[in-house]
């Protein structure tokens, strides 16, 4: 039955998409905060992104991203250095369509590997999850602005996690329009 589901599934989606295939490549940059954690400061981050839409109004995002938590001052008057994080994952874009001239909102879901390294403490690679919200303002079909804010869920040792809050910019340019 599974098998039955998942090739009625493509074939519907190739069918679908087969002319209507849209792509997308991004860029963007930012601001990158810790939620609930004394031992970093605001930092930056950047990454790029490809984006496909195989069915209108909802698309995927594979990323890349890096970031960096500034140093943060803790209670007794020492300076910690912030920590270094490069993610990869994939997000799923609802509500945005691709190569369209107008503001546009949408809502994104997503998971990734995030690798995390500092001096003198141990690096480590964990599962995340992020969500947010952001919006596009589509100057031509080829060129958009998109702004987002998007939190980080890190999964860390012992059952807790690390989160932190990215807002950024950056520019889409759609292929094929």
């Amino acid at each position: 039955m599974r098998r039955l589901l998942l090739l009625s599934f493509l074939t519907v989606v190739a069918a679908s998409s087969a002319s209507a295939l849209q792509l997308g490549l991004g860029a963007y940059g930012g601001a990158n905060i810790p939620i609930v954690q004394e031992d970093q400061g605001s930092g930056t981050i950047f990454g790029l992104k490809g984006k496909l839409s195989l069915i209108p109004g909802i698309s995927v995002e594979p990323n890349l991203n890096f970031a960096k938590f500034g140093d943060a001052e803790l209670d007794f008057g020492a300076t910690r250095e912030g920590s270094k994080v490069m993610s990869y994952g994939i997000d799923a874009v609802v509500g945005a369509g691709m190569g369209t001239v107008g503001f546009k909102m949408y809502g994104l879901v997503g998971a990734g590997i995030y690798s995390t390294t500092r001096d003198n403490d141990e690096d480590a690679s964990k599962f995340g999850w992020a969500t947010g919200l952001g919006f596009e303002i589509g100057f031509s079909p080829t060129i958009g602005l998109d702004i987002r804010g998007k939190l980080n869920v890190i999964s860390s040792e012992g059952g807790g996690t690390k989160k932190s809050a990215a807002v950024t910019g950056g520019l889409n340019y759609y292929i094929g329009y």
